[in-house]
């Protein structure tokens, strides 16, 4: 009997067991294997920067001027709910006596390690400087990225996101000792409105006059000026009304973002091993448009060699790439890349602990306790015999049997009949 009641026992528990590896490896894993919300790392960089133009009057320098780079990149959860963190990234980039200085705030999935839209995440400590970043990744990348998957970049300083290209399938990174996943990432588009803003801070032109630009023209071999005074005397008063409007506006200038880089992720956890850049930094463009009202004159006086040399000058300006000013090659730090890895290490600990461990040693504890349970059952059995099994039947009580006493004294014998 006792032998059957703890393997009844055992059984219970066995399946309790069972169930409860499966609810903790279906339901409690997801809800405990989440980004952290006691980040707080900083990443080195370091690498040169080349200045290609002066900044002040945009005229290539007769020899780029180049500088050594240092990168610091602190990334730090500020707050957090089970689902959502908020993150700050603080970078500063110092070249020769300059510092500067981009700060962002992310909101990020704690699962997903996505960016979501949410109004927290916005540039440079302004709230109306919202970034448009849902779906992408920053911070991080994905628990469990592979080199079959599609995942998008963030690019802050554009507000724009760019799809990862495999470069190299699962190897080991030569300075952290860990296996990882190469993707490049290459963007070069208009800097957000909000980043313009800061190159302006920065005392870059925002606008230049004709008469700034004049150099600049001249250095690709427009002269304008060459080319006013062959036409002047020809001009009509409303032509040259129009042409003294056109060259009085001043010349917008636009700035685009560089970016073409590798980034190193340990493919487990998402984390960032190694970040290195071929070319970052930025181009600027001089708006030509408005030129466009002076086209029907350019034509009217295409057979001034002057005029035809400046409208065919003007048009392939127009169509040349962004001159670049400034760009920046770097490299994570090798103890950089080392902190990195052991906090992938310790994730990983984490994340094999909870996925893994946990969830089998309750299985196997399971079944064990269902085999112990069937062999308790089964040994009761053979020692307890049926009987136990059977029921018993009632007992029917019986009245006692009593004899009643014969009366004392002589007996007459009975004499046969007929006599």
């Amino acid at each position: 009997m006792k032998h059957r009641h703890l393997g009844t026992a055992a059984l219970c528990l066995g399946l309790v067991f069972l169930i409860g590896s499966v609810v903790f490896r279906v339901v409690a894993t997801p809800a405990l294997v989440r980004f952290p919300l006691n980040v707080d790392e900083t990443a080195q960089y370091t690498g040169t920067a080349t200045t290609n133009v002066d900044p002040a009057t945009l005229l290539p320098l007769a020899k780029p001027k180049t500088e050594p780079l240092s990168i610091s990149r602190h990334v730090k959860v500020v707050s957090g709910t089970f689902d959502r963190a908020v993150i700050d990234e603080t970078v500063t980039i110092k070249t020769g006596g300059t510092t500067n200085v981009e700060t962002y705030q992310y909101v990020i999935d704690r699962r997903s390690m996505q960016m979501v839209s949410d109004p927290r995440q916005y540039a440079f400590g302004n709230p109306k400087a919202v970034m448009d970043a849902a779906g992408a990744f920053r911070v991080t990348f994905a628990m469990g990225t592979n080199a079959k998957g599609n995942y998008l970049a963030y690019i802050p300083e554009e507000n724009a996101v760019n799809r990862l290209v495999l470069v190299e399938g699962a190897h080991t990174h030569p300075d952290a000792h860990i296996k990882v996943l190469d993707f490049s990432s290459k963007l070069n588009g208009p800097v957000a409105p909000y980043y313009l803003a800061h190159l302006e801070q920065m005392g870059l032109p925002m606008h230049v006059t004709a008469a700034q630009l004049a150099p600049v023209l001249a250095a690709d071999g427009i002269d304008v000026n060459r080319a006013l005074a062959d036409v002047g005397p020809l001009l009509t008063p409303a032509e040259k009304a129009l042409v003294s409007a056109t060259l009085a506006k001043s010349v917008t200038l636009h700035y685009i973002f560089l970016s073409d880089g590798i980034i190193s992720i340990e493919p487990h956890t998402g984390a960032l091993i190694d970040v290195h850049t071929q070319q970052q930094g930025i181009a600027v463009q001089p708006d030509l448009s408005g030129t466009s009202v002076l086209q029907p004159l350019f034509t009217k006086y295409a057979a001034i060699p002057s005029v035809k040399a400046l409208s065919d000058g003007l048009a392939a300006l127009a169509k040349r790439p962004a001159q670049v000013a400034e760009s920046y090659k770097y490299t994570q730090t090798v103890p950089s890349s080392l902190t990195a890895t052991r906090n992938a290490h310790d994730h990983v600990a984490t994340m094999n602990l909870l996925e893994v461990r946990v969830p089998w040693t309750m299985a196997v504890l399971g079944l064990v306790l269902l085999g112990l349970g069937l062999f308790g059952r089964r040994r009761g059995r053979r020692t307890d015999g049926p009987g136990p099994d059977l029921p018993t039947p009632p007992t029917v009580e019986s009245e006692p049997l009593t004899i009643e006493p014969v009366a004392s004294g002589p007996t007459r014998p009975r004499m046969p009949q007929g006599v």
